[in-house]
């Protein structure tokens, strides 16, 4: 039977009291943020594997089993089971599955000033990922919010005693989630909807991933589907972990990239092709998501 969310939370607890100061990583430096762009490493790696990236929130990685090699502002270092890892906002990191590593599992926790998003990260082997691995959102949960911004501060400051403050955070965090996760479960609606639901997501998908190029928005997409656009948008964060917004400028960022490799087109024409009228809202997107302008990218390459 697959573990669910609650199966790995359950392990959360031991983890944390057999944690040890070596084990906790932490770009205290934060020499990361300084860095222009990222080296050619981080942002080309191996096909079909994504760059390394950084986010405005704050991020948890629990590592369950397995080694994963992972990149940490400008380190490498290879995760075992019981590591963790605290990523500032704006911290460059990535895993490095294309390593040819064997399996392995995390726990990942992003976390924003109102809600959490927890999922695995299953890697099968050969960039293999469990597409079914679980995930759960939590609405509302502003508590581990400020949790992880202690641990950040904590970390960052380095005063006596910060590893023991940290590990009773981390502690009181495993309890929050435990209690959130099983409240979540409880509100869920049966089995029955969700089949329903997940369906209206994947007509969803498939109508941005068909259309992307064009002019579209979240009201088209919604017709398209048969529902309204207030609920495709509070289904589409529920099922798949990321906003509609997020996911179209993924679609249209992944092809653009493709399209930056054809020295042909200009970066106005890529925009165009993606769907995207204004060429400057196209390259503060592209550098949003990739650390690098259009122009660098396709330089790089």
């Amino acid at each position: 039977m697959a573990k669910t969310i609650d199966d790995y939370l359950h392990e959360l607890p031991a983890l944390v009291c057999r944690l040890k100061p070596n084990l906790l990583l932490y770009d205290r430096e934060r020499r990361a943020r300084r860095l222009k762009y990222p080296p050619a490493r981080w942002a080309h790696p191996p096909k079909d594997f994504p760059p390394a990236h950084r986010h405005p929130h704050l991020e948890l990685c629990i590592a369950l089993s397995g080694r994963c090699p992972f990149l940490l502002g400008e380190r490498r270092h290879t995760l075992r089971r019981g590591h963790v890892v605290v990523l500032s906002p704006e911290a460059f990191h990535c895993e490095l599955a294309a390593d040819r590593c064997g399996p392995y599992r995390l726990l990942w926790v992003s976390c924003h000033p109102t809600e959490a998003h927890l999922f695995v990260q299953d890697h099968l082997g050969r960039r293999i990922f469990n597409q079914d691995a679980p995930r759960v959102n939590l609405k509302k949960f502003a508590e581990a919010y400020q949790s992880v911004r202690e641990i950040d501060y904590e970390l960052w400051a380095a005063q006596l005693g910060a590893f023991r403050r940290v590990q009773g955070l981390l502690l009181g965090l495993c309890g929050l989630f435990e209690r959130a996760v099983g409240a979540a479960a409880r509100a869920r609606p049966p089995a029955r909807d969700e089949a329903v639901q997940r369906r209206r997501v994947e007509r969803a998908v498939e109508y941005v991933r068909d259309h992307f190029s064009e002019p579209l928005d979240l009201q088209e997409v919604a017709v398209h589907v048969g529902v309204s656009a207030g609920y495709l948008s509070a289904l589409f964060t529920r099922t798949l972990g990321r906003s509609f917004t997020d996911y179209l400028a993924s679609c249209r960022l992944e092809e653009a990239e493709r399209l930056l490799a054809q020295p042909s087109l200009s970066v106005k024409e890529v925009a165009v092709r993606v769907g995207i009228q204004n060429p400057l809202y196209f390259s503060r997107l592209f550098r949003k998501h990739t650390g690098f302008s259009p122009s660098q990218f396709r330089n790089a390459k």
